[in-house]
Parts: structure tokens; C-alpha cells; sequence
């Protein structure tokens, strides 16, 4: 009976020390995957969940897009292709312009079938090598909350290469 009150003890003790005990939480972050975004946009009050990305060279600018859905590279060899493809297909999301140093040079957005060009309203990071994909984040920034915009996503948008098919 003694052996059995003691292991009880150490037992109830050990469940004490463990409960008790600081936990340490890592975080795990990772990257996400190439084409895809994750975040929401919404525009006064109506939201959408932007889950695509992808990058688009057209020489000395670099379109990148974070949508609704995703862009076919075959649908996009130029800025007026894409902005065809976009309008036709109502695609909600972001539009960011760089230029060849990849430096932000315009942000826009989509909306009820709409181009609306936003200078300042949103904050952008963006890093990624020569052959991409271009990562990183946007977010809202006060005067992009002035206009009754907000956004908070991160993405990993590859470069589209166009299939050989013709």
C-alpha cells in the first residue's frame, strides 16, 4: 500500500510540475507556396480573399497581380491582355507596378470590374530574386483606410511563363 501512495504522489506531483511548468511557443512561419496569396481585401465593408498570385515582365515594368482566382499566363503576354482578362472575368485583387530595380512605382486595385489607381494606400514589401517569384506582403495605410479600403495578405507571386502551345 505504501509503494502504491508513493507512486501516486510522484505521479500527482510530476502532473503539478508539468502543468505549472512555462511553455515555450515557436512560431512557425513558412513561405508561402509560389501563385498563391493569403489575406483578405475588402472595399467598404464588402470583402473578398485574395489565395493567387503571379508576376508578370514586361520589360523595363513588372506587373504583379494578387486575385480571387488565378491569371493563365497564356491570357496575360501583355498589359492589355491582362487587363482584358481581368475585366472579362471580374477578377477582384491588387495590382502593383515595379520598375526594373523592382521599386513600387503604382499600386491599384480591382473592383466591380474597375482599374482604380491608389497612390499611398497601401503599404508594400517586396523582395525576390531575377527569376522570382517575388514575395511579400501589402498592407492598409491610413489614407488607404480613408477611402474605405483594407487589406492585409502575403504572397509569393512567380514569374508566368506562357505554355509553347499556339
Amino acid at each position: 500500500m505504501r509503494i502504491h501512495k508513493a507512486s501516486m504522489a510522484a505521479a500527482a506531483a510530476l502532473v503539478v510540475m508539468t502543468v505549472g511548468a512555462p511553455r515555450r511557443v515557436v512560431a512557425q512561419t513558412t513561405a508561402a507556396a509560389a501563385g498563391t496569396a493569403k489575406g483578405t481585401f475588402s472595399v467598404a465593408g464588402k470583402s473578398a480573399t485574395l489565395a493567387h498570385a503571379v508576376a508578370f515582365n514586361a520589360g523595363a515594368i513588372i506587373y504583379v497581380v494578387i486575385s480571387d482566382q488565378p491569371i493563365p499566363p497564356d491570357e496575360a503576354k501583355s498589359e492589355f491582355e491582362l487587363a482584358k482578362y481581368q475585366f472579362l472575368h471580374k477578377v477582384v485583387g491588387l495590382e502593383l507596378t515595379l520598375d526594373h530595380a523592382r521599386k513600387v512605382t503604382e499600386t491599384a486595385y480591382r473592383w466591380d470590374l474597375g482599374q482604380h489607381p491608389c497612390a499611398g494606400c497601401f503599404d508594400v514589401a517586396i523582395s525576390g530574386g531575377a527569376d522570382g517569384p517575388l514575395t511579400g506582403t501589402v498592407k492598409t495605410t491610413a489614407k488607404g483606410q480613408a477611402e474605405k479600403l483594407n487589406v492585409d495578405v502575403a504572397f509569393s507571386a512567380p514569374f508566368a511563363k506562357a505554355s509553347a502551345k499556339k
